[in-house]
């Protein structure tokens, strides 16, 4: 029997290297919670902004953030500091996120075209900024360690970390919201957000003293393909493109339920602000409980079998919901808590699998970029929630959705609908193309053995 190379053995993290990975995802949250539930309804409802421009704003936002995506993570790739290769975007990023996401919400005078141009332009500035961050850190965990196993822990401790940072930062938002707008309504949005991203800063700080990149390359001026090449390379990775189409089919369902989560509340369900911040908060919460039971389930029966029955759960938990006539709140919390629990396998999982393709694709080409493998499929990623955000938007002028007025009866049958049958359809097409996904831990784990094999990889200095 041959030996595992020691490249190829499993390199265990110490306890610190997971609490500074994690640390990362939860400041990234107090920014990517707000804009996923409470933008849209900001749009409409506080700046004005018609439904459908304010739906197709936040799409080009995000397409505009998955295509910076995959520039940022090619320059990334090519980033050789003493700090590290990714570890220095979020020292230095850090204070500019913070920054461009109070512009997002500061109150100005605008008023039709001008007020369309302003929130154009201050979610494009926040979200080139948020890529420039984000995306190096999320290319590091491949950086961190070769082993699949250690990477599923890593991805968990992030999404353990994630769904905390949404948790706070979803019941705290709308309290924050109407404490503030006791004195000055006008401006309460805006110093939530100051508020919310000075903490973030501080935590990213904390990130980056706690990582580590461990792995680098020997052949460290190796050329990268130029970017047709890098195309074609993945074209012919299969895993990749998989991985990719299941969680845009997943981000689509996401979205819908984030972005209609606020009409749904007020208009469908009758409740309070507070009851849309409680929710928003219950569900990372739950998410954040179901991290650890997702992780050691998906050890014992892999990744892909882990995704399809985390999402059969949440599927079915919203055909429940769908079932009911103006359900009581305590059903409602408790559907969309399994809702919750079902879809945090996903959080697991993917942001595990998606390094398992970098192996895959450096086993077949020989050429290892992770940074623009990350910054591909968030491209698809974010493409996917742009589109969803859009059609959130056009969908509420379809159903003929009045900002701040009593809605038509079917109107509030169509809020009804955007919460519970499309998130429902998404996410059992995501669970259709997984089905496919055949890129296991013992399959990873022999490519590994033989890229190893191949290519020496030793400590970074």
């Amino acid at each position: 029997m041959n030996a595992i190379p020691l490249a190829a053995r499993p390199q265990r993290l110490p306890t610190r290297r997971y609490l500074g990975y994690g640390l990362g995802d939860f400041a990234f949250n107090f920014y990517w919670l707000p804009l996923q539930v409470f933008l849209l309804k900001y749009y409409t409802d506080v700046l004005g902004l018609d439904s459908g421009a304010a739906g197709i704003i936040v799409m080009i936002c995000l397409i505009w953030d998955g295509l910076v995506d995959p520039l940022i993570g090619i320059v990334a790739n090519k980033t050789r500091t003493r700090f590290g290769r990714y570890r220095p975007y979020m020292l230095f990023g850090a204070i500019p996120l913070a920054v461009t996401f109070s512009l997002v919400f500061l109150p100005v005078p605008f008023h039709d075209t001008a007020l369309i141009v302003y929130a154009l332009v201050t979610q494009l500035l926040f979200r080139t900024v948020y890529a420039a961050v984000n995306i190096p850190y999320g290319a590091m965990m491949a950086s961190m360690t070769r082993d699949s196993m250690e990477r599923n822990w890593l991805a968990g401790a992030r999404m353990l970390f994630a769904f905390s940072g949404s948790a706070v930062v979803g019941y705290a938002t709308p309290r924050l919201v109407a404490w503030l707008g006791v004195s000055n309504p006008d401006s309460a949005y805006f110093w939530s957000a100051a508020i919310l991203s000075s903490l973030a800063t501080l935590v990213i700080f904390a990130s980056y003293g706690l990582t580590e990149e461990r792995l680098e390359p020997v052949a460290e001026q190796q050329a990268h393909p130029p970017l047709s090449e890098l195309l074609r390379m993945l074209a012919r990775n299969t895993p990749f493109l998989q991985a990719a189409a299941a969680i845009a089919l997943f981000g689509f369902a996401s979205t819908v339920t984030s972005a209609s989560l606020p009409y749904f509340v007020q208009y469908y369900m009758r409740g309070e602000p507070t009851m849309t911040g409680d929710l928003a908060s219950m569900i990372p919460f739950v998410q954040m409980l179901a991290i650890l039971p997702w992780t050691l389930i998906s050890r014992y029966i892999g990744k892909r079998a882990a995704w399809i029955i985390g999402l059969l759960i949440a599927t079915a938990a919203l055909g429940v919901l769908n079932l009911f006539d103006r359900p009581d709140p305590t059903t409602v919390f408790v559907l969309v808590a399994m809702t919750a629990f079902g879809s945090a396998a996903i959080a697991v999982n993917f942001w595990s699998i998606v390094p398992d393709t970098v192996e895959y694709g450096e086993w077949r080409s020989g050429v290892r970029v992770e940074g623009f493998v990350f910054g591909l499929v968030t491209l698809i990623q974010k493409s996917a929630l742009g589109l969803s955000s859009a059609f959130v938007g056009l969908y509420l002028v379809w159903i003929g959705y009045v900002p701040n007025q009593e809605q038509t009866p079917s109107t509030v049958e169509g809020l009804k609908v955007m919460f519970t049958l499309f998130p429902m359809f998404g996410m059992l097409a995501s669970c259709a193309v997984m089905l496919f996904y055949r890129l296991d831990a013992g399959t990873h784990a022999r490519l590994v053995a033989e890229v190893a094999a191949r290519t020496p990889v030793r400590p970074a200095p």
